[in-house]
């Protein structure tokens, strides 16, 4: 009976050992499993973050100046280039100017996407590669250089000097203006043809039309644009090649002759036209051509009145306005602020009339001034306030500068074209004394693109970083060195002085 009770006992004690075997088999299979689980999901991330990085990711550009950071002018035509085109990069390692093109022309490589393909060669190790685009496009390589070789294989070849402002003297870079000039370069050939846009002059100063030309002409080339000049008198017709005429505040009125010409351009041949209207100027015929498209110059004098405790109230012209977002020239233009110099007239914009709604034509305001300004039709007193009987404005805005979009009757949709013109009631927005604001660049660029059928260059328009350096007179050097030989040393040594006293004590 205790042999039988003890042989029971063993089997017990045998199959609890099997059965607290066989539980750490199943406890070491489940933690495999669960490692294995890990494992693989760690294989899924991985893979996951990889993919979201390639196909989502964002970049972020901490150099001063903001300089590897496209326009937004540059951007809309990257996303609307046709066709592939090669930005190569031929420089010696050792240029001064090798880490900045390289950045921009990875910018331009990642948002042209497989438009637009970016390739780094070095002078003195790529020799193959450069003698293979030597005998393909027949180019020499002469020194650091950017190839832009575009569909048709059309070619741009732009120095490394042309890129940079140097300083005379020292010979250091003081602007880099490396995205102007490569944007540039991408539409010269990309597009059919240059654009071209005549400054029609009609008696305003030469000494004020010169200025303008000259800030006109680079923001032009920087989107491969040619300016010339019109004389419109004696004409029958306006230049074939003409894509938008540029009237800045001339001071003579159109002949009834002058505006057929322009009316038959821009209505017949859907030709682009920009009209900076002179407030002092008597331009009749002008004026009944705009009112007649729904934007009407009203003649009066966009001011406010400046009041100082203790002080005669006076008048200011100078206008402070705001570009309003939304369709036409300023679509893609953030609202930003700007002040209109000199005298500005107030626009009558007409964007609710039925009947230029039927005739299909469609007037919309651009820019409107703010609060406190209204529209003087008795500005040449000395003391001025608002009449809401004949005066303009509150609480009704005022608006300073308009667009005008005219298609074929029963074409809502502009799909057969449409004849386009900006109007702005201020004459000076590239200004003659050669100060125009950023802004004022920006709305005349877009404008003219908008008039041109270019929306896709509309937007903030290509900055150039400059290097700024601080001037030290030859005694704040002698102080900043007495400072740093004497000052921190004595400082760091009463400094441990007292550390070593303190513990000391």
């Amino acid at each position: 009976m205790v042999k039988k009770e003890k042989e029971i006992e063993e089997g017990s004690r045998r199959g609890g050992w099997k059965f607290i075997a066989s539980g750490r088999k199943l406890e070491r299979y489940k933690a495999a499993l669960l490692v294995a689980i890990q494992l693989f999901l760690m294989v899924v991330v991985f893979f996951q973050v990889n993919y979201l990085s390639y196909r989502k990711h964002q970049t972020w550009d901490l150099s001063q100046n903001q300089r590897f950071t496209l326009s937004d002018a540059s951007k809309g035509f990257l996303r609307s280039v046709g066709g592939e085109v090669s930005l190569i990069m031929a420089f010696l390692g050792t240029s001064d100017l090798h880490a900045d093109v390289k950045g921009l022309l990875s910018e331009y490589d990642r948002l042209g996407e497989e438009k637009v393909r970016a390739e780094y060669l070095d002078l003195s190790r790529s020799r193959a590669r450069i003698a293979e685009l030597k005998d393909q496009y027949q180019i020499q390589f002469a020194g650091d250089q950017i190839l832009v070789v575009g569909k048709n294989k059309r070619i741009k070849v732009i120095s490394a000097e042309e890129l940079v402002n140097r300083d005379s003297n020292t010979g250091r870079i003081v602007e880099f203006k490396g995205e102007e000039i490569i944007t540039a370069a991408l539409l010269e050939v990309t597009e059919q043809q240059q654009r071209k846009i005549y400054l029609v002059t009609g008696g305003r100063r030469a000494d004020e039309l010169v200025p303008i030309a000259q800030q006109l002409q680079p923001l032009a080339n920087a989107q491969n644009a040619r300016l010339e000049s019109l004389i419109l008198e004696g004409r029958q017709r306006i230049p074939e090649d003409a894509d938008a005429l540029f009237f800045p505040g001339n001071t003579l009125d159109l002949t009834e002759r002058e505006l057929e010409v322009v009316r038959r351009y821009w209505e017949g041949e859907k030709g682009g036209l920009v009209f900076y209207l002179n407030a002092s100027a008597k331009t009749s015929n002008l004026n009944a051509f705009l009112r007649e498209h729904g934007a009407g110059p009203r003649g009066d004098r966009v001011l406010s009145v400046l009041s100082i405790p203790g002080m005669t109230a006076k008048k200011t012209y100078d206008v402070a306005v705001a570009l309003m977002p939304g369709s036409g020239p300023t679509r893609d233009l953030p609202a930003l602020t700007t002040q209109l110099m000199g005298q500005t007239q107030s626009l009558d914009v007409l964007f609710e009339d039925d009947l230029l709604i039927a005739e299909n034509i469609r007037p919309r305001p651009l820019m409107v001034a703010r609060e406190g300004f209204w529209g003087e039709t008795d500005f040449q007193t000395e003391e001025v306030s608002y009449n809401p009987d004949i005066d303009h404005g509150q609480p009704e805005l005022v608006y300073t500068a308009a667009s005008v979009e005219k298609g074929v009757a029963g074409d809502y949709d502009f799909k057969k074209g449409s004849s386009r013109l900006v109007v702005v009631g201020n004459p000076d927005l590239i200004s003659p004394d050669g100060n125009t604001s950023k802004v004022g660049a920006d709305f005349t660029m877009a404008s003219l693109n908008w008039v041109m059928n270019r929306e896709e260059l509309i937007g903030i328009t290509p900055r150039r970083p400059t290097a700024y350096t601080l001037s030290v007179s030859a005694d704040d050097q002698g102080l900043l060195q007495s400072l740093m030989i004497f000052l921190m040393p004595g400082l760091a040594l009463i400094i441990s002085g007292v550390v070593w006293v303190r513990r000391r004590a």
